[in-house]
């Protein structure tokens, strides 16, 4: 944060912003609120109409709240360019001024949503490095206007490209480099995890109280289930009783991923990959239209995913990372909920070989030999710590209680997770090739994470008092966007990865975002 000067010319967006920060609000409540929704369901279908009333009132209230101060939020709301940065004040009790450097924003989007598109109004979202959230979020300012800062900002956020990275020669150059159907975003929409999010949050309305029991009878009488199944049982047609039965399980079972197709649609529709010198663009949207930019000298590493879904399809889903997911301080990834990714959707082999090498230049990939880690290291505590203590104790508890057969189940279980170890252990791999590391992970897909070894920012060698025993260690990456960690390494392995790693972080003079 710094001061600023009384002259700076601070601007006011359109009143069209006030839907913005509503939407925001709304936002917000809804996914730090999902507990007392439940309740407020709950309470609403079991009470009396006086007290429906009651909830009706204040959930008109909540809406009248949430309008003012939207309102308010607008009217506090202020931006100025000056020189190198962007300023913003904002806050309606707790006022805020920000300052941002040009050569800090990792990634700028502009976004038209529907209810600005008749006004030809947008939203400039703004990411900045070290950032886990959108720090500057421009809303209800003209379409041209966005587009001109958007220019300014990425043709002052850094030097040109650098002659290492192969793209002094295609300075003022524009091209499409991918486009995608509305097939190939279905089949993206089948592969992300919309539906998992959606049994989350049924899951949590339905811990709260009864409310499941309440919900499932209000349901009965409404679609009549009841009604049905009496006609078949009355009928003594069994089988139409079974078939019922199925068929709502079947719509339950295809509802999931029609949300998550349905979802990806309305978000990446007519999606368009295009390059101009070192900046790629992105547009895609049904109703809203999200056009973002990106440097390419700020991607920190690229993210490969291929669920069971896409091996099924033969696709990959690409995520550009940049520094402004995270401090890549911590080990752990960072969540993807903080940001939202600069996609590449579902990928075919061939493009695949194309995208690569244009987003990490030299980037061998159809080159790697991939080492996994010691199995028998692994193996002994995943199982020998999570899982057969457990499954003794339960063993014991069953066998005393019911019956001793239980004993038979031990070592089935046992076997079974001999199985799933074996197979995440498959999955769990690294490489080096080039001046480019590899680091996989997965089950019955894969997530490869593809990271130029310079743009590391810490490496860490651990050992517990076993692993030093036996020679092995964790080996942790640290990179700007989030951090990687390969277990149980052999020592000598770890420190030759690392040192590897430290030399080409030391010998370049390349930036690293």
């Amino acid at each position: 944060m710094t001061s600023t000067k009384p002259g700076h010319n601070w601007q006011r967006t359109s009143p069209i912003a006030i839907v913005f920060f509503l939407f925001k609000t709304a936002r917000q409540f809804v996914s730090s609120g999902l507990p007392a929704i439940a309740l407020i369901l709950a309470a609403y279908t079991s009470s009396s109409d006086s007290n429906q009333s009651l909830i009706q009132m204040g959930l008109l209230v909540a809406i009248v709240l949430g309008v003012v101060g939207s309102v308010l939020s607008w009217l506090r709301f202020r931006y100025c360019i000056v020189d190198d940065r962007v300023l913003l004040r904002s806050g309606v009790f707790h006022r805020e001024e920000l300052s941002v450097e040009f050569n800090r924003i990792q990634n700028i989007s502009i976004r038209e949503p529907f209810y600005a598109r008749p006004f030809k109004l947008a939203l400039l979202s703004i990411d900045t490095a070290g950032s886990g959230k959108e720090e500057i979020v421009l809303g209800g300012i003209k379409k041209d206007i966005a587009v001109e800062l958007r220019t300014t900002i990425l043709a002052k956020a850094g030097p040109a490209a650098d002659p290492e990275d192969g793209q002094h020669d295609r300075l003022d150059e524009s091209n499409n480099l991918l486009e995608r159907s509305t097939k190939d975003i279905a089949i993206y929409g089948l592969t992300i995890n919309f539906s998992f999010w959606f049994l989350i949050a049924i899951g949590a309305i339905f811990s709260a109280d009864d409310f499941s029991e309440k919900t499932i009878r209000w349901l009965a009488r409404k679609i009549q289930i009841q009604d049905l199944m009496a006609i078949a049982q009355n009928d003594g047609n069994f089988i139409s009783l079974g078939l019922i039965t199925l068929g709502i399980g079947l719509a339950l079972f295809l509802l999931l991923p029609l949300v998550s197709v349905i979802g990806a649609l309305i978000r990446h529709y007519g999606y368009r990959l295009d390059v101009e010198g070192e900046t790629y663009r992105k547009t895609s949207g049904l109703l809203s239209r999200h056009d973002e930019s990106l440097k390419r000298h700020k991607i920190q590493a690229l993210v490969l995913k291929q669920n069971f879904v896409a091996l099924w399809f033969n696709r990959t889903n690409i995520q550009l990372r940049v520094a402004s997911a995270g401090s890549g301080v911590e080990p752990g990834q960072i969540p993807g909920v903080s940001k939202r990714s600069f996609l590449v959707p579902a990928l075919h082999p061939a493009e695949m070989e194309t995208l690569i090498p244009e987003f990490l230049p030299g980037c061998e990939i159809e080159k790697v030999e991939f080492s996994n880690i010691n199995l028998y290291r692994y193996a002994r505590v995943v199982l020998g710590l999570a899982v057969l203590p457990p499954v003794l104790l339960l063993t014991v508890i069953f066998s005393v209680l019911i019956s001793w057969k239980f004993i038979v189940v031990a070592p089935v279980i046992l076997g079974i997770a001999w199985l799933l170890v074996h197979q995440r252990w498959k999955k769990l791999a690294y490489a080096v090739v080039g001046e480019y590391g590899f680091v996989r992970s997965g089950f019955i897909g894969t997530k490869t994470t593809v990271f130029p070894l310079f743009k590391v920012q810490k490496v860490d060698i651990r050992q517990t008092p076993g692993q030093r025993r036996k020679g092995f260690a964790h080996l942790t990456i640290h990179l700007a966007s989030h951090s990687l960690t390969i277990p149980h390494m052999a020592v000598k392995h770890a420190i030759a990865m690392r040192d590897l790693i430290l030399y080409y972080v030391e010998s370049t003079n390349r930036r690293w975002y």
